[in-house]
């Protein structure tokens, strides 16, 4: 599982870091570390987000308000710190079970279309050892165009 840290103090990372990194969750600060992140924590600080997509949100503050469609409640968890690992797992498992249920509202074509297409132009990069040109072709699309979509997802050649 991945997990996208936002908006947590340097006390609350270590901590969050420490049993994340303990159970096996891979977890950054920087929402471009990954495609598209398993859930996020959201720091005490924080008291209001607005996400895209529906995601799993496990807050640090119990007031959070988050706006990300209609089933806002049922994708969000209070879980103030210190956490323990066996308290923490259960979320985890509840989260990963909702992940492999189909969404009652359907499926977000968009969301699936762009990390698609994302997972396409990084296996092409790869393939072509990161020579856009290259990868551009076997994308069957024009090089400029292959360069807009590396911007707009964040990928680097420099990484293949």
């Amino acid at each position: 599982m991945r997990a996208w840290l936002c908006g947590l103090d340097d006390e609350e990372i270590l901590s969050v870091s420490s049993v994340l990194t303990f159970i096996g969750v891979e977890h950054s600060t920087s929402f471009t570390a990954f495609q598209l992140p398993d859930f996020v924590v959201i720091g005490h600080a924080v008291e209001s987000v607005q996400l895209d997509e529906i995601i799993p949100v496990i807050s640090l503050n119990s007031s959070l308000s988050v706006i990300n469609g209609e089933r806002h409640e049922e994708n969000l968890w209070y879980c103030p710190l210190p956490w323990r690992s066996q308290d923490f797992w259960s979320v985890l498992k509840e989260i990963q079970q909702r992940r492999l249920l189909p969404q009652p509202s359907g499926v977000n074509l968009n969301l699936h279309v762009r990390h698609l297409e994302a997972l396409l132009i990084r296996q092409a990069l790869v393939s072509a050892q990161g020579v856009v040109s290259r990868a551009a072709q076997n994308l069957q699309i024009q090089r400029t165009t292959l360069i807009e979509k590396m911007r707009r997802y964040n990928i680097d050649k420099s990484e293949f």
